[in-house]
């Protein structure tokens, strides 16, 4: 980006924009090649103008998609190929208004993601995540303004930003290299370097959001304040540096709150979350959802308020319904957030059917969800070895109980003595007191002679199986899969 002097305001600016956003997504001006998003409009020409005339020709890839609304949008794919004529340039048509019907949206939310998903297919196509696109000021004004009529959060009222990553598809970046730039200055850029581009009626036609605010709510306000676009653009400024503060608090709790292990279910340290602000409490639920359903937009305010105060005050076994198909679930001391037909006993030991089964010893029984419990003789077991075991999921017991050994689940009024306590237990009482969610209680494996309980694998031993000195013991052991690893999702 040399002899900027020599150039316009525009493309100054559009210069200073890039070197703003190259450090923080890592890209190199002269290096690496940038998809630009031409619709033909004014915007995308001189985006296209200005990027020729800052970056090497070479580097720049066109991408256009035809929306199939109008006859004309044929002619003008050609037009904007004309435009592209040295570089490589991609093209496509989407039926958007097929597409709206299809997924119940408006025009304007299908198009938008046709957009999105095009460039993207391009983008990986040709190896860059980067990607430029024409918004300007005077969209940044219009953004802000239908968040506020909307009733959004932060997030919505800083607007765009000049760098971002592509919606619905991480792992791409979008940038605004003319978002300081107003639509007067790029027509006039336009008519200057006789740019002739495409003019869309439809951008006139009021049954589009959008377009009403543009063309009647806006200049209403400049009645009212005529500098109403420029109070817009810096409170947008401000909040933006305000929500890059939450942001990173957010980020910072979600480390606390979150348990990683989880891969289609996100579970949340309840007693953690709890302790968060209020504002905090909100973006986690936010970005919960964001990360199962990335295609998930507008969590309404009442709905995540439903669901953030069942998440504070819900009994275990409580539910809340989320945006994007997902699904609040409480535990004791999680929050669970899945699908809502996820399956969230897939990550556990759990019995396949009904009755009981056999455990030969030695011997292995296949449990569901990749689960095995194994048993092997053990001859004159030290007292220091049956101590040394700290795993959980592996247990002695002793020769002198067992009859056959049997899994099975547990019976309706069945109790056990648990090793280290006096008296007997119910074994439904040990498992809401060992925080086994009901969703789980009625197929977890249960070892059992046909006399008693001898093994609630993973939680409680009988004391009537305990190993004496001089014993000969079974070695029974729980675990997922033929590598014995044990690594199961929070209960």
């Amino acid at each position: 980006m040399t002899g900027l002097a020599r150039q316009s305001d525009l493309v100054r600016q559009a210069a200073s924009a890039l070197q703003q956003v190259a450090e923080s997504v890592g890209f190199d001006p002269q290096q690496h090649a940038i998809i630009i998003g031409v619709s033909g409009g004014p915007d995308s020409a001189a985006l296209l103008h200005v990027l020729t005339r800052l970056l090497p020709t070479e580097n720049l890839i066109v991408a256009h998609l035809d929306h199939g609304l109008r006859p004309t949008s044929a002619a003008e794919a050609t037009r904007v190929a004309d435009m592209a004529k040295d570089m490589r340039c991609h093209t496509s048509r989407v039926d958007v208004d097929h597409l709206a019907r299809d997924r119940k949206l408006t025009l304007e939310e299908a198009g938008r993601i046709a957009r999105y998903d095009f460039l993207a297919s391009v983008a990986q196509q040709e190896g860059t995540p980067y990607i430029a696109v024409g918004h300007h000021a005077d969209d940044q004004v219009e953004t802000v303004l239908m968040h506020i009529l909307r009733g959004s959060g932060l997030t919505g009222l800083r607007g765009m930003s000049p760098a971002s990553v592509l919606p619905g598809h991480p792992g791409f970046w979008l940038l605004r290299p003319l978002l300081g730039t107003t639509r007067a200055e790029i027509e006039n850029y336009c008519v200057e370097n006789d740019l002739n581009p495409i003019h869309d009626k439809s951008n006139a036609d009021k049954t589009f959001a959008r377009n009403r605010l543009r063309h009647d709510l806006l200049p209403e306000l400049e009645r009212h304040n005529p500098q109403i676009r420029q109070r817009l653009l810096e409170m947008a400024d401000i909040i933006s540096g305000d929500d890059d503060l939450l942001n990173h608090l957010a980020e910072e709790a979600w480390l606390d709150v979150v348990d990683e292990r989880g891969r289609e279910a996100i579970y949340m340290r309840r007693h953690v979350w709890n302790a968060c602000p209020l504002a905090l409490r909100r973006r986690l639920l936010r970005r919960a959802i964001v990360e199962l359903n990335p295609t998930a937009r507008d969590a309404g305010f009442r709905g995540l308020e439903a669901a953030r105060l069942v998440a504070e005050k819900g009994i275990t076994g409580t539910r809340a319904m989320l945006p994007g198909g997902l699904l609040l679930r409480v535990s004791y001391d999680w929050l669970i957030i899945a699908g809502e037909a996820s399956d969230l006993a897939s990550g556990f030991p759990q019995i396949t059917a009904d009755g009981s089964i056999k455990l030969p010893v030695p011997g292995v029984v296949e449990l569901a969800n990749g689960w095995r419990i194994e048993a092997d003789h053990v001859d004159a077991i030290d007292e220091d070895t049956i101590l040394a075991t700290s795993d959980r999921w592996t247990v002695y017991i002793t020769n002198r109980v067992i009859g056959e050994l049997q899994i099975r689940s547990r019976k309706k009024g069945e109790r056990m003595r648990p090793l280290g306590m006096d008296g007997e237990t119910s074994l439904k009482e040990i498992m809401i007191d060992r925080k086994i969610p009901a969703y789980l209680r009625e197929r977890w494996p249960v070892i059992a002679t046909p006399d008693q309980v001898v093994w609630l694998p993973g939680h409680i031993l009988d004391s009537r199986a305990r190993v004496l000195a001089g014993d000969d013991a079974v070695r029974l052991s729980c675990h997922h899969g033929v590598s014995g690893r044990v690594d199961v999702p929070p209960l």
